[in-house]
């Protein structure tokens, strides 16, 4: 019973993961709550390197590539969400 428990603590929300892609998109919080840490410390990496970069035309760069990869992640968090609780369920056995 407590691996049920323990399963259900650290099962992920697609609902949360939107509203932190709403909130924090362009800094991946969304990824890094579903467990992409890598990818979502690129993310906010790119929008903090753009953000003293914005006015040269770098920075919008960098802006447009987050914002493009935050619009295509509304699409795959279901999957993500789904992936990242499959991959909790072996903790059970």
């Amino acid at each position: 019973m407590d691996s049920v428990m323990l399963y259900g603590s650290r099962r992920k929300s697609v609902g949360l993961a939107y509203v932190l892609l709403a909130a924090f998109g362009l800094f991946g919080l969304h990824r890094l709550y579903l467990g992409r840490s890598l990818s979502g410390a690129g993310m906010a990496a790119i929008t903090l390197l753009s953000i003293p970069l914005i006015w040269s035309g770098l920075g919008l760069l960098g802006f447009v590539a987050t914002g493009t990869w935050a619009l295509a992640d509304a699409l795959l968090i279901p999957s993500m969400t789904r992936e990242t609780n499959a991959a909790a369920l072996p903790a059970l056995a």
